[in-house]
């Protein structure tokens, strides 16, 4: 009897602590990540604006970005990775941007429409303002920073969101409903 309170105690102590450690028993958020590789200098000579356009160390010049839209209609630097995730309904969902430019994960009905970059509409689309699909909240994600996709939001079912500002830049995020 004296071995099993034992060990009862000492299972206790160990369900204790091991809780206790970071991420244990927790779910860990799905990430995103928001790609691009901006040359600061040319990007910042061509698009200046406070803050910087661009404050990566990348190596894709403005001129280099502006040929792969022209010649491919998308920059392939410029993604969110993976391009597809699949996760539980509540869990959590976190978009972290290891770019230089601010990016957006914005809710969209379908691919393909434009994004708020008038510029970047005409070169991809032929006119400034091509039909768009997006809706809700833009949530601008600054270099560096990190976005966290409201439960609310993620619903089961799939999701498209898109960068309104690289409107190539698209994702998939399928919520599975629970149990």
């Amino acid at each position: 009897m004296k071995d099993l309170t034992r060990f009862t105690v000492l299972a206790a102590a160990v369900s204790v602590v091991v809780l206790a450690l970071p991420g244990v028993g927790l779910a860990d958020p799905t990430t995103i990540i928001a790609r691009d590789d901006c040359d600061a200098t040319t990007f910042n000579l061509a698009v200046p604006a406070t803050p910087p356009t661009c404050v990566g160390n990348g190596g894709t010049t403005f001129s280099d970005f502006i040929g792969q839209l022209v010649d491919h209609g998308f920059a392939g630097s410029w993604n969110f990775s993976p391009k597809q995730v699949k996760i539980d309904v509540g869990a959590p969902l976190v978009v972290t941007n290891r770019g230089g430019e601010t990016h957006t994960f914005t809710q969209t009905t379908q691919f393909g429409g434009g994004g708020i970059v008038a510029p970047l509409n005409q070169i991809l689309f032929g006119t400034p303002t091509p039909p768009t699909f997006f809706f809700g909240p833009p949530n601008f994600i600054p270099a560096d920073g990190t976005f966290n996709v409201p439960s609310s939001v993620l619903t089961p079912g799939t999701h498209l969101f898109m960068c309104i500002i690289h409107p190539w830049m698209e994702e998939t995020v399928v919520v599975r409903p629970a149990g």
